[in-house]
């Protein structure tokens, strides 16, 4: 019997779930962005100016879905990273601060809920100026674990998906990123601090975070665009695959919700193409790739590797695994990600 990881009977959105224009601090309008992806063929692009929630809905067409959204961001106002001896007396010591950022995605396409709305919150407008104070409902963010699990769950009881952002440019460890709950997603590619640190593809910090026992979250990639310049240099290089019926906002956050996503690196990335269980044989279908490679729950990894190309893999599913998930990588080095799969959601006892 044959079991879909992914669905079979749905369209492949390609979405950007980062992004930023000169609502906030990037440098493309609203309406330049759109046409810059358009024409890369992206469908969906979540519009995450800084702490402001817009809806986009007026830029939507028959081909392309904005996503109502926001960063959010928590940040220490006393450093825990030590200064280093040689650090001058007059050191910015913003770069010594940890900061948690959040993409918060709206159920709602024309919510009108600020998730930034607290007495330590800004708002822009066009241009990248502070609006000043938004309005206050008693809400006020601090960097403790605490303080950063309250923000989730109000996000979350306001219909809001909360993604985890970039966490090597944000100074996360374990401290920071583990316990955190209500997640869903890691971004586990941040294409434009990838470009900037070379240390943005964190794969690891997510199987870390899963097998500390946050089982429900998913992984993810964007862009996180500000095209300083106008440049697209750190555009089109990090993009989350959404599988839904049709190009409809409900749709898609419910292809979202339900985790019928992959993530994939590159401004031509690899493309799964099917991903199913038959006979406990789990299979995958892909654009020509060098590496297929399954990473289970505990010490698990098994690769299929040819130069040549591939674009079909067979793995034996494996009880012991517990859980896993597959990355395809083609020869340029960009990755295809899924999240992680319960074995036992597919498991078949066979006679």
């Amino acid at each position: 019997m044959r079991k879909y990881l992914l669905p079979n009977d749905v369209n492949w959105y390609r979405a950007n779930m980062h992004c930023h224009t000169n609502i906030s601090d990037g440098n493309l309008s609203p309406e330049e962005v759109k046409e810059a992806y358009k024409v890369q063929g992206y469908s969906i692009v979540a519009y995450t100016d800084h702490e402001i929630l817009l809806d986009h809905s007026d830029l939507d067409d028959d081909e392309f879905l904005t996503l109502t959204s926001s960063e959010y961001s928590i940040t220490e106002e006393t450093p825990s990273i030590p200064p280093h001896k040689d650090e001058p007396s007059n050191y910015d010591n913003w770069r010594r601060r940890k900061t948690i950022h959040l993409c918060v995605y709206s159920k709602n396409q024309h919510a009108d809920f600020q998730p930034a709305a607290d007495d330590s919150s800004f708002a822009w407008i066009q241009g990248g100026k502070y609006v000043g104070k938004q309005k206050c409902d008693g809400y006020h963010r601090e960097y403790t674990k605490e303080s950063i699990n309250e923000a989730i769950k109000r996000l979350n009881d306001n219909n809001f998906l909360v993604q985890f952002n970039h966490p090597n440019w944000s100074l996360n460890d374990r401290s920071d990123y583990l316990g955190v709950d209500g997640l869903w997603s890691l971004e586990i590619l941040n294409y434009a601090t990838e470009r900037l640190t070379g240390a943005e593809y964190c794969p690891h910090i997510y199987d870390e975070m899963f097998r500390s026992g946050m089982y429900n979250l998913y992984c993810s990639m964007g862009d996180d665009n500000h095209n300083r310049g106008k440049s697209l240099n750190q555009s089109f290089g990090g993009s989350t695959f959404i599988g839904a019926k049709e190009l409809k906002y409900d749709q898609v956050i419910k292809a979202m919700e339900k985790g019928h996503i992959y993530c994939a690196s590159g401004k031509n990335p690899p493309r799964i193409k099917a991903l199913y269980v038959e006979d406990n044989i789990i299979k995958i279908d892909c654009t020509e790739a060098t590496d297929v490679i399954l990473t289970g729950y505990s010490r698990a990894w098994r690769n299929i590797s040819d130069d040549s190309g591939i674009t079909h893999a067979e793995f034996p599913l494996d009880k012991n695994d517990i859980y896993f998930r597959i990355t395809v990588r083609d020869k340029y080095g960009n990755n295809a990600n899924t999240h992680y799969y319960k074995v036992s959601d597919y498991w078949e006892d066979l006679q």
